[in-house]
């Protein structure tokens, strides 16, 4: 072999030496577009969440190589408290808002809200305060030495249920006595007779209406508090963030076309909601709509009615100082 291509020979096998350890450095670096990629979702099984269901049913993650690992719970503040402890890395945009905000508050850094979900168009309402068919109940004021159901572990819930029965001249640690109660179980203790009353969030309200054990109260009462009212949020990691940022950014982006498709056509949006809830095929075109807001879309209005929210939380001293969503939001 001459001289030549003896050192031509030696340079192609220096390149093919290279590309193989660099094909191997890349294969093991975190890249979607090279591999699967598991991302853990947090949720509870009600309506608010349409949008991140919607995204797995319709192969969103799966055409960006994202593996959606969906994560039931029953009370948000464990939720919450597994974001926090790196247990998860996203909550579903239908989670709580208040408790990420006092979480933050007592604990800060450890979570981004990149979505918030609620009550803004005329025809949203993604809570109700239902009765037993049966009931005599008319107002609010007739719940006096009543028995209210509320969602289980949460301090969300119990403030904004302790804000409206103030407005409506109840003291809830006086003049009734709360329950609280999981998703799974609150059609039961309303059929049963175990509440007299319920703030239930759907799908709820509309199951319990269609067996026939319920009627509504008062819609949209979390009204009282603000109009619109924005009690939802979906929360990332700031830890997943840190150690993942184009996979963040990419899950963002996804949930963000998914909730745009939801905003934009809520009606044909339900057909994912009864894997995922308790409402059944036959009665889905009976929930209302839930709206939903991306991180860049939460204008100082939104921001203003939010704060009507968040403070309640220091109005009955869950907190000793303001509450500040902006601290709170995520930016890409």
């Amino acid at each position: 072999m001459c001289k030549k291509n003896f050192f031509v020979s030696l340079g192609v096998g220096v390149l093919l030496i290279l590309g193989v350890f660099y094909g191997f450095h890349t294969k093991s670096s975190l890249d979607t577009n090279t591999q699967f990629v598991t991302v853990r979702f947090g949720y509870l099984p009600i309506v608010w969440n349409l949008p991140l269901y919607m995204a797995v049913e319709k192969g969103y993650f799966t055409e960006a190589k994202i593996t959606p690992d969906l994560v039931q719970f029953q009370s948000p503040n464990q939720m919450i408290d597994a974001i926090m402890a790196g247990q998860l890395d996203f909550t579903a945009p239908g989670g709580p808002l208040g408790i990420p905000a006092i979480a933050d508050y007592k604990d800060p850094g450890k979570m981004k809200i990149y979505a918030i979900s609620g009550e803004e168009s005329q025809d949203a309402i993604g809570v109700d305060i239902i009765v037993p068919t049966n009931s005599n109940i008319n107002s609010l004021k007739q719940l006096k030495g009543k028995k209210f159901g509320i969602p289980a572990g949460t301090i969300q819930w119990r403030t904004i249920a302790r804000e409206i029965l103030a407005q409506n001249g109840l003291d809830m640690d006086k003049d009734l006595t709360v329950i609280e109660l999981a998703p799974n179980i609150q059609v039961q203790a309303i059929a049963s007779g175990q509440v007299d009353a319920m703030l239930a969030l759907e799908p709820i309200p509309t199951v319990a209406v269609s067996k026939g054990v319920a009627k509504i109260l008062i819609k949209a009462p979390d009204k009282f508090i603000a109009d619109p009212m924005w009690v939802g949020a979906g929360v990332v990691s700031t830890k997943f963030i840190k150690d993942n940022s184009k996979l963040a950014d990419a899950v963002i982006t996804i949930l963000n076309q998914s909730l745009e498709e939801v905003n934009a056509d809520f009606d044909s949006s339900r057909q994912y909601l009864p894997k995922y809830t308790s409402l059944t095929a036959d009665i889905v075109s009976s929930v209302p709509r839930i709206d939903y807001k991306i991180y860049k879309q939460i204008d100082q209005k939104t921001k203003e009615s939010i704060k009507k929210f968040l403070d309640i939380f220091y109005k009955y001293k869950v907190v000793d100082g303001a509450l500040d969503i902006n601290n709170l939001l995520y930016s890409k």
